[in-house]
Order: structure tokens, then C-alpha cells, then sequence
């Protein structure tokens, strides 16, 4: 890696056939990627665009963090956990019974007065998240493929990958030609939830921490532990190759340190947002997130019931 002012390169030394970028930042941010990446986009937005966009956005006064946000009505509730926890899911199976809007999947943005902002991004899908929703538009191809691609970028997959990333061999090439090989099973929310409604912003009104536990518990967290808990979660979902090299470029690279500007801008949306630990040991987090919507917003009552209310 070489960087040097607002400028950084980094490759794997394998020229055109392995992973390489080459970013200048300034007023506007230019990306040249080697042509492998080119053949792997999964991997240059990821590993290269997120990251940049993050510490921009910071920069801009905004937070990208790493959860989830669906709306009712006008209220928004975060969903946040660490990485491969089963967030996508839980979120799809809200999303499929109960009449709310998504926001965004994996990251959303944040803004310091609590306003919650659309993040457009395909959703990473397994078998599994297909089983829990209703009518998902996926052709027969595609239900076909889905379980090697499960296999290759589930939870086990990326853990064998981080375990290659400790290693020194080449893990930002390993990854890129494996995602070229077998692409990662991404789709828009509309192909899984049809008919689901999409809100453009929404405020803030509660944040749930997802968890495995031991114990099937729901406990209420104050405010300097849950804001701890979602920072650590964001650190969670940038631990491939090159972020951890690229880093220190991205979040500093004008001059001052963005990491306590976007930790401010987080503590500012979540104040007074209550914020609320869920643990389970059957994965069923979808089941106890609307009585807690409930409780710190709106009342939540499930499609049935809102077409059984409408009928009369």
C-alpha cells in the first residue's frame, strides 16, 4: 500500500489479474480499480465505495451505520447487530406481516437531528431469508442457484474468508475471484416483499440490539451502552481486506480524525431514542419487535388484523 497526502494505491501485486485500487480524494473522489474488479463489482462497492462513503458522509455530517430501519407511519425504528446474526431476515419477516416501510438493510444513514434517510441497497439473501416471507419474485433459476450461493456467502463462508484475511496470502484476490465465480444472491426489497411500501426518511423513535443468547430476554439499554453497541457494530461490518490497511487514509486524510465526528453525530440522533436488547435462542427476533415498536411508538398490529379492521 502507498499513500501519500490525498492519494492511496493498493494492491495484491498481481497486476490486472488481482485485487487493486488506486483513489484520490478531494472535492470530488476518483476510484481506479484494477480489471478483475471490474468483473467483480460486489466486491469494489463493498470493500472500496462503502468505505469511502462512510468516512464521507462523516465528513458531511452524516453517520452510515450498520443496521437496518423500517418505518410506521412517520417513526423509525433502527435494527442493529453484529454481522451474519439474522438482521436481513427478521427484518423481511416484519416487513411481510405487519404494515410498515422499509428504509434501508445492513446500513443506514443517520443524520444528528435523528432523521433517518434511505440507503438504496440490494439485500444479501439466503435460503433461509426466502423461507421467511410470503411471495418472493425470484424465477426458478434463481431458487435454483440460491443454495450454492447460500453456502459460498453465508455466515460459515465469510468466516472461513476472515480466517484466509489472517493469513498472508492474498484475501482481497481470493475474495474477488470467488465472487466473480459464484456472485453473492442480491436482490431489491420489492423481488422479496412485493407491494412493499419504500419511505424516503422517517425520525427515529427506538433502536433494537438483535442478539444469540442463552436466554430468551428483552431488557431496555441506557443510552451510552446502546450507542456503544451500535459503533462496535459498524466496526463489525468493515473487517475485510484492504479496509483495515486503507483505513487510516479514509477517516483522516484531511487533516483531522473523523472517527469522534461520527461517533458525536450518532450520539446526537440516538439521544433520547430508547433503545432495547433482544436476545433469543430460537432466532425468533421478529416476534418480539412489534410489541416493542408498540411501546415506543405506534401501535403495530399485523396485516390480518389491519384488513379484518378495514373491512368493518
Amino acid at each position: 500500500m502507498e499513500a501519500n497526502g490525498h492519494h492511496i494505491r493498493y494492491d495484491d501485486g498481481f497486476g490486472p489479474f488481482g485485487f487493486g485500487i488506486d483513489a484520490t480524494l478531494g472535492e470530488t473522489i476518483e476510484v481506479v480499480a484494477s480489471p478483475l474488479l471490474r468483473r467483480s463489482p460486489h466486491v469494489l462497492y463493498t470493500n472500496v465505495v462503502e468505505p469511502i462513503l462512510r468516512w464521507t458522509f462523516a465528513e458531511k455530517g452524516y453517520a452510515l451505520v450498520h443496521g437496518a430501519c423500517i418505518a410506521f407511519g412517520k417513526e423509525a425504528f433502527l435494527v442493529t447487530a453484529k454481522t451474519d446474526t439474522g438482521k436481513t431476515t427478521t427484518v423481511l419477516r416484519v416487513l411481510d406481516r405487519y404494515p410498515c416501510s422499509f428504509l434501508s438493510d445492513d446500513l443506514t444513514l443517520l443524520r444528528p437531528d435523528g432523521r433517518v434517510l434511505m440507503y438504496p441497497k440490494p439485500l444479501t439473501i439466503s435460503r433461509h431469508t426466502v423461507s421467511a416471507v410470503s411471495s418472493p419474485l425470484l424465477s426458478r433459476w434463481q431458487r435454483f442457484t440460491l443454495p450454492l450461493q447460500s453456502r459460498v456467502h453465508s455466515r460459515t463462508g465469510r468466516l472461513f474468508a476472515h480466517l484466509i484475511a489472517k493469513t498472508r496470502l492474498p484475501a482481497a484476490t481470493i475474495n474477488a475471484i470467488a465472487q466473480l465465480v459464484i456472485p453473492p444472491p442480491k436482490y431489491q426489497v420489492d423481488r422479496l416483499v412485493p407491494e412493499v411500501a419504500i419511505a424516503r426518511e422517517a425520525q427515529l423513535a427506538g433502536m433494537v440490539v438483535i442478539a444469540r443468547g442463552s436466554d430468551d430476554s428483552t431488557v431496555r439499554l441506557d443510552p451510552q451502552e446502546a450507542l456503544d453497541v451500535l459503533m462496535a457494530n459498524c466496526e463489525d461490518a468493515y473487517g475485510f481486506p484492504p479496509y483495515h490497511e486503507i483505513e487510516g487514509f479514509l477517516h483522516s486524510s484531511n487533516g483531522r480524525n473523523l472517527r469522534p465526528v461520527e461517533r458525536a453525530i450518532v450520539a446526537q440522533a440516538l439521544d433520547g431514542v430508547p433503545a432495547t436488547l433482544v436476545q433469543s435462542t430460537k432466532m425468533d427476533w421478529w416476534q418480539h419487535l412489534p410489541p416493542i415498536f408498540h411501546r415506543d411508538g405506534k401501535e403495530v398490529r399485523p396485516f390480518t388484523l389491519v384488513r379484518q379492521a378495514e373491512q368493518l
